[in-house]
């Protein structure tokens, strides 16, 4: 009963895609290779993907929600949300540069993550939206030019 919970909702943006569609097929080993057990089989083609991209921007950041498309078991998810990633292109593939537990239920109106069009070390800073203990809270996230790391949390009233 529980698995059927993180089924739904889906991240609102209109960026977010089936992952087989719009990943390159490199990025997908990666996600495998760094999140997934070859004991229990997940096809990373059925997660969501979004491809960000703002001006000013170095490279793609690739958004990976880890939740499988009419799975049944939803091996990232947990008690405290659903495995979300981020990753970007190397040479010699791809790094993550983000790695966090998001509870995907946010108030009707509000998009899990957003995107701005600030450019930190090459990359947009980002705002996730949770709800939690305290309330409604909103992170801001921003790339350190090596992974993305929380600069400030705001507390948001009668969100």
């Amino acid at each position: 009963m529980a698995l059927a919970i993180w089924l739904w909702p889906r991240p609102s943006q209109m960026g977010w895609r089936l992952a087989q569609e719009v990943a390159p097929l490199p990025l997908l080993s990666q996600i495998m290779q760094d999140n997934l057990s070859p004991t229990f089989p997940v096809d990373p083609g059925q997660m969501q993907i979004w491809k960000v991209e703002v001006a000013g921007q170095r490279q793609p950041l690739y958004l990976v929600d880890s939740r499988v498309e009419g799975s049944e078991t939803q091996p990232l998810c947990g008690a405290i949300g659903c495995a979300f990633f981020g990753y970007i292109p190397q040479d010699t593939g791809f790094q993550r540069v983000l790695a966090t537990y998001l509870n995907p239920h946010v108030p009707p109106g509000r998009s899990l993550i957003e995107s701005t069009t600030t450019v930190e070390h090459g990359l947009p800073r980002l705002v996730v939206n949770q709800l939690g203990a305290e309330g409604f809270q909103q992170y801001t996230l921003v790339f350190n030019g090596e992974v993305y790391e929380i600069q400030q949390i705001d507390t948001l009233a009668g969100s």
